[in-house]
């Protein structure tokens, strides 16, 4: 399945290149993304066999058409209407990556106790670009579990500077 939305993405890439809006409709995407993550029962609606094509088409223009390009959410209906909507998501994070490649930038994944700061965030940027060699755009998320630190997700890299893994370290170096 995932080579089957690679696929997908390629192609709706390869139209963004020939259009020059590959970085206007990479961030169209991220925001489609976000708001499928956080509602995954409308990926289902979209989905359901029982809803006329021109209906989710309908749903998709009412819900991104202020986000998205008409051929974003042209590419959105055809996966629909090729029942082939959960696959969305990983057509969309194939899309970004591909665009993140050709803008030779990146995007961190950063998992902290608390929320960061504006500066802490700017320096944190600052070190992973300078470490990277790329432009890097940082991706929050607030885990208080973690106690303290924080847990950065760069190209498939994961860095764990958590005070709950460093505690869990411990633990297993003394025998409990």
């Amino acid at each position: 399945m995932a080579q089957i939305s690679k696929e997908y993405a390629a192609a709706l890439f390869s139209i963004a290149e020939e259009k020059g809006c590959t970085a206007k409709w990479a961030d169209a995407l991220r925001q489609m993304d976000a708001i499928l993550r956080d509602n995954p029962r409308y990926l289902a609606l979209l989905g359901s066999p029982e809803i006329p094509p021109e209906e989710r088409r309908e749903l998709l223009t009412q819900s991104f058409g202020g986000i998205a390009d008409p051929e974003i959410i042209s590419f959105a209906a055809l996966l629909c209407r090729r029942g082939r909507a959960r696959e969305l998501p990983d057509a969309i994070a194939h899309f970004r990556q591909m665009a993140d490649i050709r803008a030779r930038t990146r995007e961190a994944k950063v998992t902290s106790a608390v929320p960061l700061t504006e500066e802490e965030k700017k320096r944190l940027v600052a070190a992973l670009e300078k470490r990277s060699g790329l432009k890097v755009t940082l991706s929050c998320a607030v885990d208080a579990s973690l106690m303290g630190g924080m847990i950065v997700e760069m190209d498939g890299r994961v860095t764990d500077g958590s005070v709950r893994t460093r505690l869990r370290k411990i633990k297993e170096v003394i025998g409990g």
